[in-house]
């Protein structure tokens, strides 16, 4: 690979004030070698060189949290309590194969590059993100999400997830972790849970989980009641009211202590997050999201206030519709009694998200961090006329603005271009993967929701 140097109008470190006229200089080895005025900045022989004019250059986007295999439900399922959204997605799930999740998983990596995110905290089942991540270029996490709702067959799913994880292995690299997420308290099983929290620390694996989702995750955990609960009773499995939050049964179980990414926290107070911090667990905040399922809104002054680490998530498309990550951003912080300033804004889609998924050097434009790059064109209205650049891209951006993408110093996307694959055929799986989902998409049958999904 050889150097690459892109100049914009402003370059947004978001560790310090912006630069006027500025330019990164990302080495061979796709580590950031130089920040600062375009004038000053080196210009090797035999660089890349891509100069932006209007434009902001800032660090690639970290989206904490997202479902890549889900890309091809978009806009299938909504308007549905929960339980019964969840249970119209794994029934949808079941219509598909695995080539359908490639092809999914694929695109929303692609959408993701058009969107000047660089860096994924993904979760899912089918073993197709992690290949996508590797693959097309992209930097993150895979979580393989672990189900097994039932303690007499603990066993079987932790058997069940070993394979996984040996499948998933060869993706493994300094861009891409392979993690491990047991799915969410309700379709874990206690026993379960501590297993999949043993296999981790034992292989140094990454873990996550779905926590204080919705008040139906809330009644069926302190109360031992609501839909999730009935379900399970009506499969022979016991279900006893824990009598406290979710994230203090976790710290009881001993999952905290593997310093988990915790998905959502909606229901989650001062409390939950103070225990967090002190286990070194992070949380991934999904504002839009939460607010299409009807969940409510997560408390992140309070995850603030508590010290703990916080990224955004934009969760799958097949709630939100879309990967816009300064969206989320704004709606993070409307209606907070604090005023939060743009570089904050701009930090906790970048720098923040780097933080709650652990990736070191990711999600900053300092030197040895790794060359991951977004610009946003500064040439439409809301943007031309904001008073300084971090306050244009904080509030005025949109993921439409993104002109240029870049990991570890290859770019995988300029305006309006995907570097190095093949679109069209991208695009064709894509649209059948849909079409296919949109054929099988009807209300779920009574079936079981928490059945292990087909691979």
């Amino acid at each position: 690979m050889t150097a690459l140097r892109v100049s914009a109008r402003w370059v947004l470190p978001l560790g310090e004030a912006p630069i006027p006229h500025g330019a990164v200089l990302v080495g061979a080895d796709g580590r950031i070698a130089a920040v600062g005025r375009d004038a000053e900045v080196p210009s090797p022989t035999g660089a890349v060189r891509v100069a932006l004019g209007e434009a902001a250059l800032l660090p690639g986007l970290v989206n904490a949290h997202s479902h890549l295999e889900l890309t091809a439900l978009r806009g299938l399922v909504h308007d549905l309590p929960f339980f019964d959204w969840l249970r119209t997605i794994r029934a949808i799930k079941d219509g598909l194969d695995a080539d359908a999740f490639r092809a999914s998983a694929r695109w929303g990596v692609l959408e993701a590059f058009g969107a000047g995110i660089t860096t994924l905290g993904d979760a899912g089942t089918t073993l197709q993100a992690a290949p996508a991540l590797s693959d097309l270029g992209a930097r993150g996490v895979a979580f393989h999400e672990v189900i097994g709702p039932d303690p007499a067959r603990c066993g079987e799913a932790l058997e069940t997830a070993e394979r996984a994880l040996e499948t998933l292995a060869p993706c493994g690299s300094e861009r891409v972790a392979v993690g491990i997420s047991p799915h969410a308290p309700y379709t874990v099983s206690e026993p379960l849970l501590r297993a999949v929290a043993a296999l981790a620390s034992a292989r140094g694996l990454r873990t996550a989980m779905h926590v204080a989702e919705s008040p139906a995750e809330r009644a069926f955990v302190e109360d031992g009641a609501g839909p999730f609960a009935e379900q399970l009773r009506s499969r022979g499995i016991a279900v006893e009211p824990r009598g406290r939050s979710t994230v203090a049964w976790l710290e009881d179980a001993g999952f905290l202590d593997g310093r988990p990414l915790l998905v959502h926290c909606v229901t989650a107070g001062l409390g939950d997050f103070e225990r967090a911090r002190r286990h070194g667990a992070t949380v991934a905040h999904c504002p839009w999201s939460n607010a299409v399922l009807g969940h409510g809104r997560a408390d992140w002054a309070a995850m603030r206030r508590a010290g703990v680490a916080v990224g955004l998530g934009t969760d799958s498309v097949a709630t939100g519709g879309r990967l816009d990550l300064f969206a989320e951003a704004r709606l993070a912080v409307l209606g907070l009694e604090d005023a939060v300033a743009p570089r904050a804004m701009l930090r906790l889609l970048t720098a923040d998200g780097a933080a709650a998924l652990r990736l070191p050097g990711a999600g900053t434009l300092e030197d040895g961090a790794w060359g991951d790059l977004t610009a946003v064109g500064l040439s439409a209205p809301a943007l031309a006329e904001a008073p300084d650049p971090e306050t244009a891209v904080a509030w005025g951006a949109t993921a439409a603005d993104v002109v240029f993408t870049a990991v570890a110093g290859r770019v995988v996307f300029d305006h309006g271009r995907w570097s190095g694959v093949a679109l069209e055929a991208e695009r064709s799986a894509y649209a059948r993967a849909a079409a296919t989902a949109a054929a099988v998409s009807r209300p779920a049958p009574a079936g079981d929701m928490f059945a292990r999904p087909r691979r």
